[in-house]
């Protein structure tokens, strides 16, 4: 894998012509009009897509682009985004539809809120879709108090996993809104699944007992095929109640009025016409992550700059984001969260078990480069600051001795049901090499030999002395790790972006924010294109947390628009 590409002192942006520098060589000075550009907008009966100051990038940023009397703009802003596009005109639009809620995106979040806003909240809602069905990029959803767990017994100390998440959370985030997600997740949850009893949902063997996955016949390897089909089940089930799907018209435009509450958007078809979703009780943002926007990944998220991400579909280019801000809204400041993993890979050989394990590392010059017994997040971030965003770890074989028993609270990958099973399968698929001598290792991935010859040397006497000090291993860890008797083995580990997590700023209504922390009346966020809730990186301790928050937040938005977010919502189905 190459090595992220560096910024180059300037950048010339290909659509606007803006140029745009290191945040050290140039201070803006210019903002924003939102009166000017509201008023071009009203003049013209169309959107008003309000300009706000951004938060983010560089503190010393500001916006660059100025608002002409008409609702035009002038170059000149640093990022794209910041020169806020021409109010569509009334006589562009093509068809106008009337709805109470309406929700931008089809994945995640946007489904389970079209299938409550229709089906519990009785709302007429419309979806507006970039794609042509359902995208998601993952399995899992974690919710807490499910009484699909409580009733096996499972207790949970909401304050401490509050006060866990906090720490690491680097003190970023709304407490408020995370307290949302931790005592409301179990009631949506439970809703969700007796909706869909078609889809059977597995209480993930997590000993914390706080995940669900959709896979099939106990074979994880269908989780992510499950997890479409729930969400394809929970599409046909919210047509059925009457919402709408409008299936490749991406929003483009947010409408508002005078006082610039939100109370629309505009969609552009595929043929390229403009239609008008006009929505009385609000407009839910359900739209997904930056991840796919490069300048947005620079400005945002620049450790994943140059990382190859697992998206099927890049739908993902922070349309949401870019909305919000023309709207008025903020979002969180740079950088944003990250979920860059080593699973699932990018690798043509495929998966390779016990990625979490604290098992020794190398880099592509054969050495030992810091601790492997750090949380999932952070191994991944420390490989891709390597040559080549590329590690390797080592064993011998005695891997399997202990390879189910490490612990780490904010890890993962590193527990299978069948060890042996999926070792040799790994290593016939080439995901992992397998050799009688380390020299034979570093042939296999061209690996500096007589570095890595060293490094192993150096290890197994840190192993025999029981303390590594060099890199501060747990000592009981350690001394299961030499690397002395043959085979041994070697796993490429390379990273690639799940998603990112930052976006637009909300309070624990889910009502997106001005500069002024002041709600947006009709606007809701939600999902991963909603901030206020994570720090730096992804808490691996919260397994399936992001698409938790996805359903859970998605839900309770349409309740908070609908006026009735302080009711449980129950489904008929569930058990008396």
């Amino acid at each position: 894998m190459p090595p992220a590409a560096r910024r180059p002192m300037m950048i010339v942006h290909p659509t606007t012509g803006s140029v745009r520098f290191d945040a050290e060589e140039e201070t803006m000075k210019e903002s924003i009009s939102r009166r000017g550009f509201l008023k071009g907008a009203l003049a013209t009966g169309a959107v008003a897509a309000a300009g706000a100051a951004l938060t983010g990038c560089a503190p010393s940023a500001s916006p660059a682009a100025a608002s002409g009397e008409n609702g035009s703009t002038t170059s000149g802003a640093r990022w794209s985004w910041e020169t806020k596009p021409e109010p569509i005109p009334a006589d562009k639009i093509t068809k106008t539809y009337d709805c109470d809620i309406c929700i931008i995106g089809a994945g995640a979040t946007g489904v389970p809120a079209a299938y409550a806003a229709a089906k519990d909240g009785g709302a007429k809602t419309i979806v507006l879709q970039k794609g042509s069905g359902v995208v998601t990029n993952g399995w899992g959803a974690a919710a807490y108090n499910s009484r699909r767990f409580t009733e096996q017994g499972t207790t949970y100390d909401l304050t401490s996993i509050y006060a866990r998440f906090a720490e690491l959370a680097n003190g970023r985030g709304d407490g408020r809104v995370v307290k949302l997600f931790l005592e409301r997740s179990g009631e949506v949850m439970d809703y969700l699944i007796d909706e869909t009893p078609e889809c059977t949902a597995i209480c993930y063997p997590d000993e914390t007992g706080h995940t669900f996955g959709w896979y099939k016949d106990n074979d994880f390897s269908t989780r992510y095929a499950g997890f479409k089909e729930l969400l394809d089940t929970m599409v046909g089930k919210a047509e059925a109640a009457g919402a709408e799907f409008l299936w490749d018209t991406p929003a483009v435009q947010l409408v508002q009025d005078e006082s610039g509450a939100v109370v629309g958007v505009v969609g552009e078809t595929k043929k390229g016409e403009y239609v008008q979703v006009n929505a009385s009780k609000g407009v839910v943002m359900a739209c997904g992550d930056l991840s796919d926007d490069e300048e947005m990944v620079e400005c945002y998220a620049p450790i994943i700059k140059g990382v190859p991400n697992m998206h099927g579909a890049p739908n993902n280019t922070g349309d949401g984001y870019k909305m919000g801000m023309w709207a008025g809204a903020t979002l969180d400041r740079s950088p944003h969260c990250i979920m860059m993993h080593w699973d699932p890979t990018c690798l043509p050989e495929g998966y390779a078990p016990y990625s979490g394990n604290p098992w020794l590392r190398v880099n592509i010059n054969g050495e030992r480069y810091g601790n492997e017994n750090l949380g999932y997040q952070s191994v991944v971030t420390a490989c891709s600051e390597q040559p080549g965003q590329t590690v390797f770890q080592i064993v011998d074989s005695h891997w399997i001795d202990h390879c189910n028993d490490y612990k780490h609270d904010n890890s993962h990958s590193r527990f299978t049901t069948q060890p042996e099973h999926d070792w040799d399968d790994a290593v016939e698929r080439g995901a992992i090499v397998k050799a009688d001598t380390i020299e034979g290792l570093a042939d296999a991935y061209g690996i500096d030999k007589e570095a890595l010859v060293a490094t192993v040397a150096r290890y197994n006497e840190l192993v025999d002395k029981g303390e590594d000090e060099d890199f501060g291993v747990r000592s009981d860890y350690l001394v299961w790790n030499g690397i002395k008797e043959p085979p041994f083995y070697a796993i490429k580990r390379v990273p690639v972006v799940l998603v990112t997590l930052g976006g637009l700023t909300v309070n624990d209504k889910l009502e997106v924010l001005d500069e002024n922390a002041k709600p947006i009346p009709g606007f809701y966020a939600a999902g991963d294109c909603e901030g206020s809730f994570y720090g730096y990186d992804y808490p691996l301790f919260i397994t399936g947390g992001s698409l938790g928050k996805a359903f859970t937040f998605g839900v309770l938005a349409v309740k908070s628009a609908l006026g009735t977010l302080e009711e449980s919502i129950v489904s008929k189905n569930a058990a008396k």
